[in-house]
C-alpha cells in the first residue's frame, strides 16, 4: 500500500513537473518564431529604405505609375491619414535607366513601393506601384504595429519629405500563445535605423 502511494506519488510529480518543461519549451519557441517574424519584416524594410532616392538620372517626374508622378525620395504618409505607419519610396535602381517605372509603366519593378501596416488583419504589406495588384503581406497575421520617425541630418525628427536623412523602424508583434503567469501574449518590439541617401 505504502509503495502503490510513493509510485502514484512519484509518478504525479513527473508529470507536473513534464507539463511545466513542455509548456515553457512551447513558450520559447513561440516567442523565437514571433522575434523571427518581425526580425524578417525589419529586413525587408531596411532593404527598401537603403534605395530610397538613388536617381542617378535626376528623374523629376515620370509617367509610371501615372503621368506627372514625381519622384519622391520618401512619401511620409502615402495614405494621408497622418499615422506614420506607411511609408512610399522611389529609387531608380532596376535597372537606372531615368525612368521611375521603366516603359511602359510595370517594365522595372521596385522602383516604386509602398509598405504599410494593416491594423485589421496584423501584418504588414508591400506593393509595388509600378507592378500592381492588391499589396502583399510579408508577415504572419501577429504584427500590432509599424511605426516610421522620421528625422533629418541632424537628426531631429522632420515633417518634411525631402529633409528626411534617417528613418527609424519599430515594429511590434504580439506571440500566439499567452504567458502562463500574465494570462496575456507577450509583446516582441524590434527596431532599426537606417540612413537614407542625402538629399
Amino acid at each position: 500500500m505504502i509503495a502503490l502511494v510513493v509510485t502514484t506519488a512519484t509518478l504525479g510529480a513527473a508529470l507536473m513537473v513534464s507539463g511545466q518543461f513542455s509548456s515553457v519549451y512551447t513558450t520559447q519557441l513561440d516567442d523565437a518564431a514571433t522575434r523571427e517574424e518581425t526580425r524578417y519584416a525589419l529586413r525587408v524594410i531596411e532593404d527598401v529604405l537603403r534605395s530610397a532616392g538613388s536617381n542617378p538620372f535626376g528623374i523629376a517626374t515620370s509617367v509610371c505609375p501615372a503621368p506627372g508622378t514625381v519622384f519622391r525620395p520618401i512619401d511620409r504618409d502615402p495614405n494621408g491619414n497622418a499615422v506614420m505607419d506607411d511609408i512610399r519610396v522611389h529609387a531608380d535602381v532596376n535597372p537606372p535607366n531615368g525612368l521611375l517605372g521603366g516603359p511602359p509603366c510595370g517594365g522595372d519593378a521596385n522602383e516604386d513601393v509602398t509598405i504599410a501596416y494593416d491594423g485589421p488583419a496584423q501584418t504588414i504589406t508591400v506593393l509595388d506601384n509600378n507592378v500592381g495588384g492588391a499589396p502583399a503581406p510579408i508577415t504572419d497575421t501577429l504584427i500590432t504595429n509599424l511605426q516610421f520617425t522620421y528625422l533629418d541630418s541632424n537628426r531631429a525628427p522632420t515633417v518634411n519629405d525631402n529633409a528626411v536623412s534617417y528613418v527609424q523602424v519599430a515594429i511590434t508583434a504580439q506571440t500566439r500563445t499567452r504567458d502562463v503567469n500574465l494570462g496575456q501574449p507577450r509583446t516582441v518590439t524590434v527596431s532599426s535605423e537606417v540612413r537614407v541617401r542625402a538629399r
